[in-house]
């Protein structure tokens, strides 16, 4: 479709392309097709023209929309309209031009992405259970669970009411969005765990598809697209989060970061003249504005930070606007549309379900009140002849003013903010904690390869870009250094900032190419140079990939490394499945069957064995003083009544005398002068012994009569996971000689007493489970 009826607005608004539109005119007139290489003119003009839809692409060449309009334009008279009688197609509304080579290069660009996160499939799915990655992905496999038990249908959003305040303000649309999804395909568990399982990795291949639009757009450059989403393949702390299985929160904000900086990019670069703003693009882009924004906040509790960029945005346009004196509200009004309608979609969610704290859901209102402040202020500057230093100072002032307000006028509101504030800042045992150069964190090579190198020269001049008034450079720059700046504060916005490290990072590798003359230089313009969007010959081929390989092969490492890391390793699944068949045999049901492990594991255990993985709370607290005690009694006591099974695995803990000690190494037995343990029966070892799993058991108790005095041992062989494990207990003789012993193990028990002599008895299941006696005779 032509986009010729703006010529003659392109035209008015920028007198210097006459002579080059003339020029394309006249070549036109003369060949029925043409490249670039055959008009007289500069990449940088030609990009307007192309962007301006004065000139349109057929194949491998081009030709002028429509010749007509364009010399009815440049005659000054009015512009013949295009009466073909078609729509307006979405692509044209936000001038996108599609190439079937480029998109062919896409889709192979995407099925990289695609490899990168799948190729875990074997350890997401095994027999017939989809085992999730980490921890934190149970949490919501359970509460999706819980609504699509109490929802008829996907249409029964009264269902979502089953929500705990603790999801409501924490990640409640995230929640929503896959239980509808899964609802659409019926809802059962199974399905629910195919959707938590596939999310990640399509909103991996969502972002992708955001990332390469973004970058194309602000860039004008295909290749740099491209680059962008290959390098967003291999960013290792973007890889795992998205990877399969991973369902945590931090994937599904990914797409809602993507789109709101697209259509932040698209309405600021559109809406350039009043003529414009009579056009859909960047109305459409308001849209697209809105919902991302609401989607952020409502798609997680600290959404809110994911807005701050586009509040830098506002301030740095406006800025622009009075340094160039032009009007800040025409440039600025589909802006000012868009978070506008995100504030009236997250209020009225709000309002409706109370999804997210009042503190959380405004956030996209005082967006709003902050944006027309700015954009008053620049209109008043420059009406007044103010520049865009006092501006600046003006503007700093009225926020420092606005902050104080807050603090003073809202005393409430400001200690709910506050104590966020703390959670920001905070750095404990929970790894995503730690600020991205810590010594504790996983470190900045790990999660980002060399990527961060890679961008950080090209962010550098991103914000030199943008300061010379080019608005897509603004909104990726503003984004890409607020991000970095929370991923330093801490890591768990590493997720967030790899889309727009890709980004500078693509930039920065076809200008390394450029370098080395392995492709044309990229114009950095946002005018469209499209024309080499082509295969290059082996042998480019592959010294291109001899530099991706450069600056990426850290990331490629990384990423099978950091995503083993969250995979759930055969020593925690098989000791979940064993404890599960334990307890479906004993009829067990919760809390009769709570698994108490490392808190980092619980919510696993605890989903498969007996589906309440709503929290690990009582692990976190419970587990490191329970395996630490040296005190079997009142280890016991701590558990009692609350815990069915024990998982150890190989912890830093020294001493023979520790619980830890006693289960992991000797499976309950005695050993080492150490009293053997009563309650504890081995369930499970796993082949390397990393993993064992002990069911917490009454015990049976072996009553006899011996010598006054004597050392009574019994002793007996269970059969653990294929494996022969002596277990032995021992106590002594009251002074009439009876004694009693309690053991953990059904089996035939071995008597035998410090004099030489030796008897035998059984003691059953019954009898363990039950705790009952049973007598030597």
């Amino acid at each position: 479709m032509s986009d010729t009826p703006g010529a003659g607005a392109v035209l008015d608004d920028r007198p210097e392309l006459r002579d080059a539109t003339e020029v394309v005119l006249a070549v036109d007139d003369e060949q029925d097709g043409w490249t670039f290489d055959d008009i007289p003119i500069d990449s940088g003009q030609f990009g307007e023209l192309v962007s301006a839809g004065i000139v349109e692409k057929d194949g491998d060449e081009y030709r002028v929309a429509d010749p007509d309009a364009v010399r009815a334009a440049l005659n000054g008279d009015s512009e013949v309209s295009n009466d073909s009688g078609q729509g307006l197609a979405l692509g044209d509304a936000l001038r996108f031009d599609f190439d079937t080579r480029a998109t062919g290069l896409l889709v192979a660009a995407l099925a990289v992405v695609f490899v990168a996160r799948t190729y875990v499939i074997g350890s997401i799915y095994r027999g017939g259970d989809i085992v999730l990655s980490g921890n934190d992905p149970y949490y919501y496999r359970y509460h999706v669970e819980q609504v699509a038990a109490n929802a008829g249908s996907a249409a029964d959003f009264g269902a979502l009411s089953v929500l705990p305040g603790g999801l409501a303000n924490g990640e409640p649309l995230t929640i929503a969005t896959l239980w509808w999804v899964a609802s659409l395909f019926g809802g059962s568990n199974p399905v629910i765990g195919h959707v938590l399982a596939w999310y990640p990795v399509v909103s991996a291949l969502v972002t992708s598809v955001l990332l390469y639009l973004l970058a194309v757009r602000v860039s004008g450059d295909r290749r740099v697209g491209l680059a962008s989403v290959l390098f967003l393949a291999f960013i290792p702390g973007h890889a795992f989060r998205t990877s399969l299985g991973f369902a945590d929160h931090h994937a599904f904000d990914y797409p809602w970061l993507g789109l709101t900086a697209l259509a932040l990019v698209v309405a600021l670069t559109t809406a350039t003249n009043r003529t414009s703003l009579r056009q859909p693009q960047p109305w459409i882009a308001a849209v697209g504005i809105g919902v991302g924004i609401a989607g952020q906040v409502l798609a997680w509790e600290a959404g809110p930070l994911l807005v701050l960029p586009a509040s830098l945005v506002v301030l740095g346009q406006t800025l622009l606007d009075v340094s160039n004196d032009r009007s800040a509200l025409v440039r600025n009004a589909p802006v000012l549309a868009g978070v506008s309608l995100g504030a009236l979609l997250a209020g009225g969610v709000h309002t409706i379900t109370g999804w997210q704290t009042a503190l959380v859901a405004s956030a996209p209102a005082l967006l709003t009140l902050g944006t027309v402040a700015v954009i008053a202020t620049a209109e008043a500057a420059r009406r007044f002849g103010g520049t865009a230093g006092q501006l600046a100072v003006v503007d700093i002032g009225l926020g420092v003013i606005s902050l104080l307000v807050f603090r003073f006028g809202f005393t409430e509101q400001w200690g709910t903010f506050d104590r966020r504030l703390d959670t920001l800042f905070r750095s404990d045992a929970i790894a995503e904690t730690y600020g991205l150069f810590s010594a504790d964190a996983f470190g900045f090579l790990f999660l980002l390869g060399l990527t961060l190198f890679v961008a950080l020269p090209a962010m550098v001049w991103g914000i030199n870009l943008a300061r010379s008034d080019q608005s897509g450079w603004l909104v990726v720059s503003s984004y890409a250094w607020v991000l970095l700046v929370l991923a330093v504060i801490q890591v768990r916005f590493v997720g967030e900032l790899a889309t727009f490290l890709a980004l500078f990072a693509g930039l920065a590798f076809v200008w390394a190419a450029s370098w080395v003359d392995l492709a044309r230089p990229v114009l950095t313009t946002g005018d469209r140079d499209f024309r080499d969007v082509l295969v290059p010959d082996t042998r480019a081929v592959a010294s291109l990939f001899v530099l991706f390989l450069l600056f990426g092969s850290l990331g490629m490492v990384q990423v099978p490394v950091k995503t083993s890391q969250v995979l759930v390793d055969d020593g925690t699944y098989d000791a979940a499945t064993a404890i599960e068949a334990d307890a479906a045999e004993r009829g067990l049901e919760y809390s009769e069957n709570y698994v108490l492990s490392r808190w980092g594991q619980n919510r696993v255990y605890n989903y498969f064995v007996n589906g309440e993985s709503r929290s690990y709370s009582y692990a976190r607290q419970t587990y490191g003083p329970f395996i630490a005690a040296t005190d079997p009694d009142e280890a016991h006591n701590r558990i009692s009544n609350r815990v069915g099974y024990v998982v150890t695995t190989e912890a830093d803990i020294e001493g023979p005398t520790t619980m830890y000690t006693r289960l992991h190494q000797r499976f309950g037995s005695r050993g080492d002068d150490v009293g053997g343990l009563a309650h504890y029966q081995p369930i499970f070892t796993s082949e390397d012994g990393s993993h064992k799993a002990f069911a917490v058991v009454p015990g049976g108790t072996v009553k006899g009569s011996v010598a006054p005095n004597a050392t009574v041992s019994v002793e007996t062989t269970v059969a653990v996971s294929d494996r022969e494990i002596a277990y032995e207990r021992q106590t002594t003789a009251d002074r009439n000689g009876a004694f009693t012993v309690t053991v953990a193990n059904p089996g035939t028990y071995t008597v035998t007493t410090d004099s030489g002599s030796e008897t035998t008895v059984e003691v059953t299941e019954q009898t363990v489970y039950g705790g009952g006696n049973v007598t030597v005779e």
